[in-house]
């Protein structure tokens, strides 16, 4: 297991949430790969597109897999003069100590975390799980619970 896996494991025991990490052989990167790899249906799996704005705060922007993210709507709700732009590998790297591929809401430091109102509407969602082979599946009440965040239309 990675660190970056490793990181988001320790975090789970050490905050008593109700998940679980799984892991896998190959790169679950992509919606399709996840699907594919895991079993799971496609109406499972999450997107949390990591986004940055021009003070370089990192914004996590999670929606239903079906969806793409508007960083129109980012930008109008947390009141941004500019739209934020897509978060480069590195920033994640350093920021949120995830790999590209393995974004979460989950133990991402001081994130901003919008959660469209369409992923709620889903009982359990899988979400990134700190690198591309691992995925944490998590009942939406239950991640509501454990991270600080906003209910917002992010969605396009």
């Amino acid at each position: 297991m990675s660190e970056f896996a490793q990181r988001q494991a320790d975090w789970i025991k050490q905050n008593n949430v109700a998940a679980t990490l799984l892991s896998f052989e190959q790169s679950v990167h992509s919606v399709e790969q996840a699907v594919t790899i895991s079993g799971y249906a496609i109406e499972h799996i999450s997107k949390s597109i990591v986004l940055q704005d021009y003070n370089n705060k990192i914004i996590i922007a999670m929606v239903p897999s079906c969806y793409r993210v508007s960083t129109e709507r980012v930008r109008k709700a947390l009141s941004l003069e500019q739209r934020p732009v897509t978060a480069k590998a590195e920033i994640i790297e350093q920021q949120l100590q995830q790999k590209i591929g393995g974004n979460s809401p989950l133990n991402a430091g001081n994130a901003e975390v919008l959660i469209d109102p369409t992923l709620l509407d889903i009982e359990w969602i899988l979400t990134g799980g700190g690198d591309d082979k691992h995925l944490i599946k998590i009942a939406t009440q239950e991640l509501c619970r454990v991270v600080e965040h906003r209910v917002v239309r992010v969605r396009k």
